[in-house]
């Protein structure tokens, strides 16, 4: 009696073990898939002249459009948009020339906004859908997709020194309180089609080119 006692109480042991480590396995799993919930939850965009995200987004923080000096060579080529609350973690740098730069940015052409030189606002979005895409040349989305938002295509002077990128600006887009400077730093310009080598038609020569922001 006493060996069949010893092994029910192993048994009983062995029982406890699979149950606490069966526990542990289904914790380990919430976790995972907590995690990937964390990671496809939804995608993050920057809507260019606008104070504020789509109905269809949660605005993160609304900010600054900026980006290199449009005459410097060496400039970044990305736009950014800061933040309105920056933190710092030291004080300025004296060093001559050893560093790079980051302006405000403007509309440079009444195509966007009149007059010339308004500073640009922009938003950085959260979007509850797993992917979103800039389409160029668009206003619309393509079947499957559905619009975040839409405007034209803007980028530096194609006589710049500096490099630029594209963006898309808001078909209504805004300006800051107190930003007409006129100075020449980050500008953004319309972007028309220039035909040969690109197919014309479908592109016409000189149109500005749409964009649309699409999400899924």
């Amino acid at each position: 009696m006493n060996e069949l006692a010893r092994l029910q109480n192993t048994v009983a042991i062995l029982n406890t073990t699979v149950s606490q480590q069966q526990l542990r396995i289904s914790q380990q799993d919430s976790k995972i898939a907590a995690i990937e919930k964390t990671v496809d939850d939804g995608s993050t965009y920057t809507i260019w002249g606008r104070k504020a995200c789509p109905a269809s987004a949660t605005t993160l923080y609304s900010g600054y459009a900026a980006g290199g000096n449009n005459g410097h060579s060496g400039s970044a080529a990305e736009s950014l948009c800061l933040p309105p609350d920056p933190e710092f973690n030291r004080t300025k740098i004296t060093d001559g020339a050893g560093h790079a730069t980051i302006y405000g940015a403007e509309y440079w052409s009444q195509h966007f906004f009149s007059p010339n030189g308004e500073d640009v606002p922009c938003s950085v979005c959260h979007s509850k859908s797993s992917a979103v895409l800039m389409i160029p040349g668009r206003n619309s989305c393509y079947h499957g997709w559905k619009p975040e938002y839409y405007g034209y295509l803007a980028s530096g002077h194609y006589t710049d020194a500096g490099a630029s990128s594209y963006i898309c600006i808001d078909i209504n887009p805004e300006n800051l309180n107190g930003g007409e400077h006129g100075v020449h730093g980050r500008n953004f310009y319309p972007v028309i089609v220039q035909c040969q080598p690109l197919q014309c038609p479908p592109y016409h020569q000189n149109y500005p080119l749409t964009c649309v922001v699409c999400s899924k």
